[in-house]
């Protein structure tokens, strides 16, 4: 649950600074179509981003590579080091993503075409099926499977590829959705 709560106020976090550093440049106050324009391309890119990772199979080149240490499980609590991995992938940027996605939805907090909140958004929408995926997980062997039950990272990141191409359509989906924006006014 504290890992949780930590990624939801670090995905706050974020995107509330992105909204704010837009504002403080004056993002805002350019003309909508250009914000609109640049958002559409902006996830244009992102998408074919997602696509070259898929082929050369990696991750998102934009991610940092890096990850919270795991030294900190030596010196501090689990409760402690629960926040302080909860709050750091919350922010987004700070470690390893396997998808543009992310980068999309701070692009258009960045251009003021979302709001601060999305954060919000962001955070709970991993937050909530993290901790319900770590409630129903039952530890060993089911009554159906002759292997060790794992809800972890390995048995996610073996479905990257396809996480990449549904980024990568949902990015090109967005950027249609901009232009035609840009078309009806």
């Amino acid at each position: 649950m504290v890992l949780g709560v930590a990624f939801v106020l670090g995905a706050i976090v974020l995107f509330a600074l992105v909204y704010g550093l837009g504002r403080l440049l004056g993002v805002n106050d350019l003309p909508d179509d250009w914000r609109i324009g640049l958002g559409a391309a902006g996830l244009l890119t992102l998408a074919a981003i997602d696509v070259q990772a898929t082929r050369k199979s990696t991750y998102c080149r934009l991610s940092w590579r890096r990850q919270t240490p795991k030294s900190l499980m030596h010196r501090h609590s689990p409760t402690v080091v629960a926040a302080v991995w909860g709050f750091d992938i919350g922010l987004a940027i700070t470690t390893v993503r396997v998808a543009a996605a992310t980068w999309g939805a701070i692009l258009l907090t960045g251009l003021g075409l979302s709001v601060w909140f999305t954060g919000l958004g962001y955070g709970l929408g991993f937050a909530l099926p993290f901790v319900a995926l770590l409630w129903t997980h039952r530890v060993g062997r089911t009554a159906r499977s002759p292997l060790p039950v794992d809800p972890g990272l390995e048995s996610m990141l073996a479905k990257r590829r396809r996480l990449q191409a549904v980024s990568a359509a949902l990015l090109t989906v967005g950027s249609t959705i901009l232009v035609g924006l840009i078309v009806a006014s």
